[in-house]
Order: structure tokens, then C-alpha cells, then sequence
């Protein structure tokens, strides 16, 4: 898949458009910000890689880096479901070619709707635009698919997708938020087509966890994620090639550690022998546990992980 960064110039009203980011047969593009390419935003997407093969397009997608709302001040936001790089890989897997992404900046979020429609949109050439239900553009939002398609002159096919329910539940990014603050992933993975995820870099604690017999890998998480819950889930963890299964502690560590910590991610790996020290991890969140509480002693804490881990062994032997 290409890529291309598109940013906006204050100083002389026009997008920084690189050469060769325009094909000559046009584009099909899905816009949006995808935040956890939930089932709501694939079925933006699909339906954009539909309408290319369709009409002869390039299947493309136009996302935000950063999210509107870090830049507008909203803090909710300043954790994410699916970082930049992971969100571009989704596009790819769903069948997307080309990915042009915008730079949102102060002066960015000046650029009227119009403006993004004539001087972005049609330098790309884009034939055919697919969004969510909820989708506005524009300087406060002023655009809409109907303005989309005023604005175009006619030129732009604007289709809309309308929201995507579950089991009666509305997809949404909001609602997957809410469902990981409360600890249930498993209705979280549902929404968003896959398990929750978060990826880092494995580093050195204070390897207690080595010497009650259960070694764990201490996560770096590598971007601002939502953190789930905190308690012990079921998960499994990718390094490279290789998949674990496992359990996962998601807390401040009550047992050992002072009150008032930062949340740490330790993860105990099933059937690993080695280091994994500097090593990427991705880990997946399968089924929440049992919340995270103190314990008396070392031997008390050394005796509830294996526990944590039959029922964590158990619950992974009954997935797909």
C-alpha cells in the first residue's frame, strides 16, 4: 500500500500535496479517522474497495494524525484503540492501496469545508467518496455529505454508510471505550472484528515475578493506548513469528509496589524459555479474570498467579 502525507499550508492556503499522490484513473476514497477500525469503519471502507473495482479506481483511504480532538483540546482522545502504523496496516488487510494521511493542525482545523473539498479532494482526483453516518469536515464542522457533494459540482459520488449494529448495540468507537474501562473485552473484540491490542517493547523490572517462579515480561506500551481495566485478563502475545498464550497483569502491582503507581502491564508467557528483554511484544486481550487486589505475602500472590494461569490456560483452549 502508498502512502502519502498531506499537510496544510496557513501561509499559503493550499495543501502540501506530494508528486505523484493523484493516480490518473482517480480514486475511490473512504474518509474518516478510524479509530480502532471497528466493524462500522470496514464497512466504510469495503464499500470504497468495492466501488474502485467497480469503476476502475484506486481503493483509497484519507485519515488524521492526530486525532481532531487532541488538537481541539479534548483529552479523551489523547489515548487511541489503533495507532497510525496499525491502522494502516487494517486499511491494507480490507483491500486499500493508497492512504493519504493529513497532518490535523491548528491551522488545518481553519480550513472551511470548501476548501478541503476543491483544493484537497480534487487535486486527488477522486471520483467517488464514502462516509459514516456522523461524518463532517470543514472549519467547526460545517460540512456534510450534502455539502460534499454541492461543493464537488456533481463530480464526487458521495455515498454514506449508516451506523452498524450488534446484538441491537451501535458500533462505535465510543462504546469500545467504555466497554475496556469496564473490563469486558471480549464484547470490545466483537465490536471491533478482532481482539484488543496493545504493543511495546519488553524491559527490565525488578524480576520479582522470576523469583516466585512465574517470570513476566514488563510492556513499554509503544503508544498512548486506551488501557483496559485493571485486573488480570486471559491474553495471547505475538513476538515476531511466534504467538503465546498467557496471562496479563494490568495494575499498579498493590502487592509489591508503593500506592499511587503508574499502571503497569506485566505478562507471564506460557511455555517461553528465553529473554525477552528489548523484544516487541503485541499483546491480545482475550477475557478479564478477576480484578487486581493486594495480597498478604509473596507465597499468597505466587499462589493466585497459578490459579490465574490454569483459568487463563483454560479460557484460551476454548477460543477458535
Amino acid at each position: 500500500m502508498e502512502r502519502f502525507d498531506i499537510s496544510f499550508s496557513s501561509l499559503a492556503q493550499s495543501f502540501n500535496i506530494p508528486e505523484h499522490a493523484a493516480k490518473p484513473e482517480g480514486a475511490a476514497l473512504a474518509i474518516g479517522f478510524f479509530d480502532g477500525v471497528h466493524l462500522g469503519h470496514s464497512e466504510v471502507i469495503k464499500t470504497a474497495v468495492r466501488l474502485a473495482g467497480q469503476q476502475g479506481q484506486r481503493a483509497a483511504v484519507l485519515t488524521f494524525d492526530p486525532h481532531p480532538r487532541v488538537v481541539l483540546g479534548k483529552d479523551a482522545y489523547h489515548t487511541t484503540l489503533t495507532p497510525l502504523e496499525r491502522k494502516l496496516e487494517r486499511f491494507a488487510e480490507l483491500g486499500i492501496e493508497v492512504a493519504y494521511v493529513v497532518s490535523f493542525d491548528i491551522g488545518f482545523s481553519q480550513v472551511s469545508a470548501e476548501q478541503f473539498v476543491k483544493r484537497l479532494l480534487a487535486p486527488l482526483r477522486v471520483r467517488s467518496v464514502v462516509v459514516g453516518f456522523d461524518f463532517r469536515f470543514g472549519h467547526r464542522g460545517q460540512g456534510d455529505p450534502s455539502s460534499l457533494r454541492e461543493y464537488a459540482g456533481g463530480a464526487i459520488d458521495v455515498r454514506v454508510i449508516e451506523p452498524v449494529y450488534l446484538d441491537g448495540m451501535k458500533v462505535s468507537s465510543t462504546r469500545i471505550r467504555d466497554l475496556l474501562a469496564q473490563g469486558d473485552c471480549e464484547q470490545a473484540a466483537l465490536l471491533l472484528g478482532r481482539p484488543y491490542e496493545v504493543a511495546g517493547t519488553v524491559i527490565h523490572g525488578q524480576a520479582r515475578g522470576r523469583l516466585i517462579g512465574f517470570p513476566t515480561a514488563n510492556l513499554s506500551a509503544e503508544e498512548r493506548y486506551v488501557i483496559p481495566r485493571h485486573g488480570v485478563y486471559a491474553i495471547t502475545a505475538v513476538r515476531g513469528a511466534e504467538t503465546y498464550g498467557g496471562v496479563i497483569n494490568v495494575g499498579v502491582r498493590p502487592t509489591v509496589d508503593e500506592p499511587g503507581g503508574e499502571t503497569k502491564l506485566e505478562a507471564h508467557l506460557f511455555d517461553f524459555d528465553g529473554d525477552l528483554y528489548g523484544s516487541r511484544l503485541t499483546v491480545r486481550f482475550h477475557k478479564y479474570i478477576r480484578p487486581e487486589r493486594k495480597f498478604a505475602s509473596l507465597d499468597e500472590l505466587a499462589a493466585q498467579i497459578k490459579q490465574d494461569a490454569a483459568d487463563a490456560r483454560a479460557i484460551l483452549a476454548r477460543l477458535p
